[in-house]
Order: C-alpha cells, then structure tokens, then sequence
C-alpha cells in the first residue's frame, strides 16, 4: 500500500472533482490518499461537495495564482500573468506552508492537479518524492495533440503555466476525451477523464429541460436575455455567485442554484443537453451519460477555446462563441451519441491509472530478474 498526497487547483469544481474521482480508484485499489492541499484565489471557500468527501482527512488551504476576470466577463490576460511578480511573497509563503505539511505527513508519492503552488515547491525545496502531475492541460503539451491555430501568444503563456506547474513531476497524465497516441519523450501520457463513482451509476433519461454550468456568475445574463424571449423552455443554471447562496427562481422556468455536486448530476441525468463554459471536467461527464453539449469558451479564455475544439472533435456536441441558445434548439434533434465508444475509452481508465501512479514508487524490477533468470539458466546447462 502506498501513500499518496494530493495538491489541487480549487478554481472551479473540474480539479477537485478529479481529486475525488482519483481518491475513490486509489482507495479502492489499496493505497490511502493521507492528505490533501488546496490552492484558492484569496481564501475562497473549499467547495462543501469536496469537504463532505474527505471527510476528516487533512486539509490545508492557501493563496495560489488563478484567472484574473475584468468587470465585463472576459479574462483578463495581463492581470492574470502578472499575479507571479506582485504575489510573489504570498505564493512562497504558501510553498513553504505546503512543504511542511508534506514534511509531516510523509508521503510516498505526490499527485498534481494543476496546482501551481506544487511547482513552486519542488523548486525551492529541490525535493526528490515522486510526483505526477494530471490534467487535461498537460495534454496540450503532447506533440501528437490538435489544437486551435488562433490565439498564439495566449496558448503560448498558457503552456509555460503549464510547465510551472508539473516542475519536478516524473510523469505528466493529460486528460483526453478520446485516445491519444503518448509522447514518450516529453514523458506525457494520454489517459481518459477522472469520473466519479457517482457519476457511472447514473441512470438516464430525457425530460426535455437543459441543464447549465458557469464557471463564472457573470456568465448568468446572456441566458437570462435569452429566457426573457424563449420562457417555455426549462432551464436550470448552476453558479458560484459571491452573494446568492441559496437556489434562485428567477421566473417559473429558469432557476439559479448554488454549486452542489449531488443535485447537479440529478438534474443533467434529466437534462436534454448541458449548455457549459467548456470546462473539461463538465464536457466529460456529459459525455459519459450520453447528454449532448453547447460549449461557450468564457471569453479569452485560451484553455477553454481548446476544449470546445477538442470536445467538438470528440463528438461530444459544438462550440459557440456566446450563449445564443437558438443554437442549442437547432443542434438537439441532430445530436449523434458517442456514448458506447466513450465507455470504452473510460473503461480503460482504471488500469492505466493505477499502473502509472504505482510506478512512482516501485522499483524497476524486470531487467534485473530476467538477468538472473538467464544467469541461473546457463549455470545449470554447465
């Protein structure tokens, strides 16, 4: 049995969704995961649907870069690559926090999501445990990996976080929605979605509404305008708004809630499709229940524009550049399930997984026991 310590990027659900999702496989499989260290943007709350799944297991948080947005809803670029300059005081302070928190727990391996902190750590600690570092970005690093031609300077920044992140990592496992041949040299390896147990027992069905996931609450009036002209179609929204906390009706057919993991996969078991930020994460899980996906990048959001090209060509549904949901009414009745040869692809999950997070932590036996498998042989033939 082995034992693993998480780092995660709290932004958003999709990387502590995958922290669950890997906790449940690990478990499983023998080893404990002894404790885990959430990154946040100025102290923001651990989400409850996190909490309630590690339960008593340690947890420290602390201040790590995130996306930097503008009053509208767009990123903005500078602001965000500049938080590296003027928190860089923070950000070590927060290094240090993390390695201490490793120091007491003692690992045997480290497991990365996207969490830059952890990269900072390994360069200022030149620690030797062993770490993997998982993620959809790290696919984009894969030389055989499609990707948008748009964009060059923003995909540009985006692949050097990248690589600040998985600094002192051993194996980088990039996230796909569909196969990928591996770059061996790069020592990045394609692997399916990090889908929680819950999500694979689900039983589905059509009732005709949509379901819709923003990573950003601002995100919330393009639908709204949207509904004021179209409100006999059912629609319900989750966000993560700083002052509404609890569910919000805004007229009969359209309904805000806050984040709950629980009540979002009720209602996209029963959803006619998922209007998403194109959150790798949320794309994924459509996918698997066979529920087709408008994807809306948030705007300048380099990584967000990939995964709507990438899910597009996965078959998962079509990207959009704003949240005119006429497009989502048009696409439905043309909608094409890939749903049985993305279960195959996840299926594999499980066994690729364990055998590259194992292979942390053994030792490299095979060559040594063939030799003296062949040692043993010629000494009886003389």
């Amino acid at each position: 049995m082995a034992k693993y310590l998480f780092t995660i990027q709290g932004e958003g659900r999709g990387h502590l969704t995958q922290a669950i999702s890997l906790t449940q496989l690990l478990t499983e499989a023998g080893h404990e995961v002894v404790g885990y260290a959430v990154g946040t943007f100025e102290n923001r709350k651990i989400p409850n649907f996190f909490l309630d799944v590690i339960g008593n297991k340690p947890l420290i948080q602390y201040e790590a870069p995130s996306i930097i947005y503008g009053a509208g809803r767009s990123v903005k670029l500078g602001a965000t690559a500049m938080q590296a300059f003027k928190k860089f005081k923070i950000f070590r302070n927060s290094a240090k926090k993390l390695g201490n928190f490793i120091d007491e727990l003692q690992p045997d391996s480290i497991v990365n999501f996207y969490e830059s902190i952890t990269g900072l750590y390994f360069f200022t600690s030149k620690s030797k445990i062993p770490c993997v570092s998982i993620g959809h970005q790290y696919l984009l690093l894969n030389k055989n990996f499609v990707t948008i031609k748009e964009k060059a300077i923003d995909r540009f920044l985006l692949n050097i976080n990248t690589k600040i992140t998985a600094y002192g990592s051993q194996k980088f496992l990039g996230l796909s929605f569909a196969p990928l041949k591996n770059d061996e040299k790069k020592k990045i390896y394609t692997v399916p979605p990090l889908l929680r147990s819950d999500v694979k027992e689900i039983k589905t069905c059509n009732e005709g509404s949509w379901l819709a996931y923003l990573t950003h609450y601002r995100l919330a009036d393009e639908i709204a305008v949207w509904h004021l002209h179209n409100p006999d179609v059912k629609i319900d929204c989750f966000w993560d708004h700083p002052e509404i906390k609890e569910t919000f009706e805004y007229s009969p057919n359209l309904t805000f809630h806050p984040i709950d993991a629980v009540k979002y996969l009720d209602k996209m078991s029963k959803c006619a499709g998922l209007i998403s930020t194109a959150g790798f994460e949320s794309v994924a899980e459509a996918m698997y229940l066979g529920k087709p996906v408008m994807m809306v990048p948030v705007p300048n959001h380099v990584e967000q524009m990939i995964n709507a090209f990438d899910g597009e060509r996965a078959g998962a549904g079509f990207a959009a550049e704003n949240f005119d949901l006429d497009l989502m009414a048009e696409y439905l009745p043309h909608h094409e399930s890939i749903e049985g040869q993305f279960h195959w692809w996840c299926k594999k999950g499980k066994n690729l997984m364990l055998g590259h997070l194992e292979s942390l932590y053994l030792p490299p036996a095979p060559s040594f026991a063939r030799r003296g498998w062949l040692r043993s042989l010629s000494l009886s033939k003389g």
